[in-house]
């Protein structure tokens, strides 16, 4: 069925702290301000803050919405928003499959992007994009179960492979 990514996700966009309450030594919440620590499917997290403006569940799909535009990673805790990423939670909880469709949608998105020296896309540009899923969610849940299992083979295998390498 086709949708507005608005119609099925709620989207908040991040708002950076100011600095002052930036740290690396662990206090307060995880704090991402883009797409830098990114990692296959989670982030790691090297800064905090103590004064939440925007935040996102554990569980949330992150986007980088500044350049580069349409990197993906779901958070595996509670986090603290910078301007430079937004979160997508899927009004009916299957945040798996929320993340492999935004994977497939992503080069629609970035068609949206603008900026002369760094891309970037807006609320708007996110809450609009037109998709075409499943309305059931078990198949929903079925496909995001089948790409996670190969995410995980692929995972497995990259070990391998750096365990060969070392």
């Amino acid at each position: 069925m086709r949708y507005k990514l608005q119609d099925i996700v709620d989207v908040t966009m991040g708002q950076s702290p100011k600095s002052e309450f930036y740290n690396n030594d662990g206090e307060g919440v995880p704090f991402l301000q883009g797409n830098r620590t990114f990692g296959f499917k989670y982030p790691t997290f090297d800064t905090f803050t103590t004064m939440v403006t925007k935040e996102a569940k554990a569980g949330d799909v992150i986007m980088s919405v500044r350049a580069p535009v349409g990197d993906l990673n779901i958070t595996p805790v509670d986090i603290c928003l910078g301007r430079g990423v937004c979160s997508l939670r899927m009004k009916n909880g299957n945040q798996e499959f929320l993340y492999y469709m935004m994977k497939y949608y992503i080069p629609q998105l970035m068609n949206k992007e603008s900026g002369t020296v760094f891309g970037s896309v807006n609320r708007n540009d996110i809450i609009g994009l037109e998709i075409d899923i499943p309305n059931d969610a078990e198949k929903q849940e079925k496909i995001s179960r089948f790409l996670s299992m190969l995410d995980e083979k692929i995972q497995i295998n990259n070990k391998i492979n750096n365990n060969l390498a070392a």
